[in-house]
């Protein structure tokens, strides 16, 4: 067994101990469903081992960030910071879509830097960078540098924006800024069987909401997953009509998660007699009708986060920060026929308002979690058989750290 490294020096630490949450980790991942436990709370709160995170896990593996519909034109582009790399997701033409370093080849400059009042999405021709105006075209490829034409670089156009490993999968746009993840079609293949009815390419993003959350990100996908806190954070929301103890997890896959919440047996029998039930937009065609007595919650490990409805998807955009922070936007995507429906401007508002709701009891209670976590009296406790979507994420990461630790 090889010893694991932190690649920042400045932040290096005795490798026993970020080797002892490691193994902390793995073993706690090893136990039987019927034994298992939370994680320890370094893995939550320690900046040296979310360090080593981000770079053997995270920016090795597929990270959605933008949906096509917010790039449905040549120049559309949504820009964000993902583990500690600016970027911009453009449509380049051609019906390709591009995830770009917005850094400047000259000398680092963020070529559409927000602090220059450069918006998080828009329409551009090209980048142009602030400091000393040089362009490149919607390729990332240089087109111009003041004062600098015959300078061999740029004449033989080696100069550019580095493109980062991308891949367009279930509409949604994924990144993989180590470049050497597995094919994403490999990878999350067996989601395509759940997911390919609802054509969510051809869905709408109608709603995104940011939050700036101080808590670690697995916190987020934790109790995005299990339903077993519908009792307590959703009791008035969730839980009278998706109860927790109705709901159930798929078998293990290696790289997803599927947890079900069936509605009250008097609301399905109300939609098995021809009753809509939950439905604010139009349906998406082509679903079974089981589709229809339940929502659906999916984790496309490791933070690709799907809440998925009849009539929506809600689509989660996490983006770690640092152990104890992160930022998300949260986002409504709806079939497009919904927007030329009656009173769709209200129904649009009354569901938004719904949706902040909902969101904002999860948030308070992430960082709640994130608080106590910090604590020397916490001690890991036992998880609840609805909770076995946590116990199937620890056993993902336990995968990815031996798989790193063994060199493979």
């Amino acid at each position: 067994m090889t010893s694991a490294t932190i690649p920042s020096p400045d932040l290096a630490v005795p490798e026993t101990t970020l080797d002892r949450t490691l193994s902390e980790i793995c073993n706690t991942a090893a136990k039987p469903l019927a034994e298992a436990r939370a994680l320890p709370a370094k893995a939550f709160t320690d900046q040296h081992y979310f360090n080593w995170e981000s770079e053997h896990i995270l920016k090795r593996q597929w990270l959605s960030i933008a949906h096509v519909s917010q790039l449905a034109n040549k120049g559309d582009y949504v820009n964000l910071e993902l583990l500690g790399e600016r970027i911009s997701v453009v449509n380049s033409g051609e019906n390709t879509i591009r995830v770009l370093s917005r850094v400047c080849a000259h000398r680092g400059m963020d070529v559409m830097a927000p602090e220059f009042e450069h918006q998080q999405a828009g329409n551009c021709k090209q980048y142009r960078c602030p400091y000393h105006h040089w362009v490149y075209g919607l390729d990332g490829k240089l087109k111009g540098a003041p004062l600098m034409k015959d300078h061999p670089e740029v004449t033989e156009q080696t100069l550019g924006l580095h493109e980062f490993n991308s891949a367009v999968w279930q509409g949604l746009v994924f990144v993989n800024l180590s470049g050497d993840a597995q094919p994403i079609n490999e990878q999350f293949s067996g989601l395509d069987d759940y997911l390919d009815r609802w054509q969510m390419a051809g869905l709408t993003m109608v709603a995104d909401l940011g939050w700036d959350c101080p808590f670690n990100w697995k916190v987020l996908v934790e109790n995005f997953m299990e339903p077993y806190h519908h009792v307590g954070a959703h009791h008035t929301t969730f839980q009278p009509m998706m109860p927790a103890q109705g709901c159930w997890t798929d078998e293990e896959n290696t790289h997803f998660q599927i947890c079900h919440l069936p509605f009250t047996e008097q609301i399905q029998q109300k939609v098995i007699d021809g009753e809509p039930q939950y439905l604010s937009f139009k349906p998406m065609p082509g679903l079974l009708p089981s589709d229809f007595l339940e929502w659906t919650v999916y984790l496309a490990a490791p933070a690709t986060l799907l809440f998925v409805a009849a009539d929506r998807i809600y689509w989660y955009r996490l983006q770690p920060v640092a152990a104890g922070e992160m930022q998300i936007r949260t986002t409504l995507l709806i079939h497009p026929d919904s927007l030329a429906a009656p009173e769709y401007e209200k129904t649009l508002s009354d569901e938004v308002e719904l949706m902040r709701k909902f969101h904002l009891e999860d948030m308070e209670m992430c960082g709640a979690v994130q608080s106590g976590l910090r604590s020397e009296t916490y001690t890991p406790g036992p998880l609840n058989q609805l909770e076995q979507p946590i116990w199937l994420f620890q056993r993902y990461l336990a995968r990815q750290i031996e798989a790193e630790r063994s060199g493979k």
